[in-house]
């Protein structure tokens, strides 16, 4: 009898737990019919273990670190880095199977194994970015607007694109932004865009409607200068394609902007501020947590300034970023190093 597979991803996301350093698949429903069961179980088991270790993979790496690995990627790869697996609510009824299935994985062996084979990494969960678009046609102008094309499919799909974040759409809005902005390639009230939305990360989207197509230019703007990331041109804007692929280039960008390069090792000598050596105690614990951090060593301890060694892999600026997502401040100033508890 030819086995009849469905597989139903009911939830799948990552979710990591700091003190065990696990990440977790999230859930899978089985279920088949088979003359084998234990064999097509085995096969179907497998087959979800590669999807669920390949999307947390995906979301540790850049697109082209992710290349590099793949071809190395199988089932006896896979198993170095599982942690459990947990199988529930299993039946079997006559040739019929049904289960439900979840993977944990090691996420220290698996930032290990980056470091040991050179592979760049992603040390924490990538941002938003806020989109600033402009919709050009001939006898019509929208920019921060609610009747804008690319805004409307935004708002009615707005779930979808975990990295974008879209604006109030208010008055407000349109005394920040205006179209000399995008024909400038500065914007003009930059630091109040920045404070209104909390986010440097912008991406600004130029929509130029022609005759007998629309040319859509998508920038990145950092320190308010315009780096072109993508142009494409429609004769029938599609849109849910275009911010397919606009989603997943702004998330690679911003990766390899992020990512950490185990080759490059650095050190610092820090002081860290306390108040207590319990404080002193709960830093260290983050710290040595941190996936950027290689080893702290103690030059020298003080009731609440003491002195120690940080070795890092990666540029410092990520490694700020790292610390601050986890609470703790560390900051470099006329070559003196200074860590305390947020």
């Amino acid at each position: 009898m030819r086995a009849i597979v469905f597989l139903f991803i009911l939830l799948l996301f990552i979710k990591p737990v700091s003190s065990k350093e696990i990440l977790y698949s999230g859930e899978y429903k089985i279920e088949f019919s088979s003359e084998n069961i234990t064999k097509k179980k085995e096969e179907v088991i497998n087959e979800i273990k590669y999807n669920s270790f390949r999307k947390i993979i995906i979301s540790l790496l850049t697109n082209s670190e992710y290349n590099k690995l793949n071809k190395n990627i199988d089932i006896d790869f896979i198993n170095t880095f599982i942690f459990a697996v947990d199988i529930y609510e299993e039946k079997i009824n006559n040739n019929t199977y049904t289960s439900k299935i979840t993977f944990a994985y090691d996420n220290s062996k698996i930032i290990n194994f980056f470091i040991n084979n050179n592979i760049h990494f992603i040390p924490y969960e990538p941002e938003e970015y806020l989109l600033i678009i402009f919709d050009q046609k001939l006898f019509s102008e929208k920019i921060l607007s609610k009747d804008n094309r690319f805004y409307r499919f935004l708002s009615d799909n707005k779930f979808k694109y975990k990295y974008f974040q879209l604006p109030n759409l208010d008055i407000n809005d349109r005394f920040i932004i205006n179209k000399e902005d995008f024909f400038l390639k500065k914007i003009k009230h930059y630091d109040e865009l920045i404070n209104k939305y909390k986010n440097t990360n912008i991406i600004l989207i130029h929509s130029v409607s022609e005759s007998n197509k629309t040319k859509i230019y998508s920038y990145v703007n950092e320190f308010n200068n315009f780096k072109k990331l993508d142009d494409v041109s429609y004769k029938i804007i599609d849109y849910e394609f275009f911010f397919n692929s606009l989603h997943n280039k702004a998330l690679d960008y911003w990766k390899k902007k992020n990512s950490v390069n185990p080759s490059l090792i650095n050190n610092l000598n820090c002081k860290i501020k306390t108040i207590n050596l319990s404080e002193l105690k709960a830093i260290k614990d983050i710290i040595n947590k941190n996936k950027m951090i290689n080893r702290i060593e103690p030059n020298e301890i003080s009731y609440n300034n003491s002195n120690y060694k940080l070795v890092y892999f990666g540029k410092f600026d990520i490694l700020v970023k790292s610390l601050k997502k986890d609470k703790i401040l560390i900051s470099l100033l006329d070559n003196s190093c200074n860590i305390k508890i947020l």
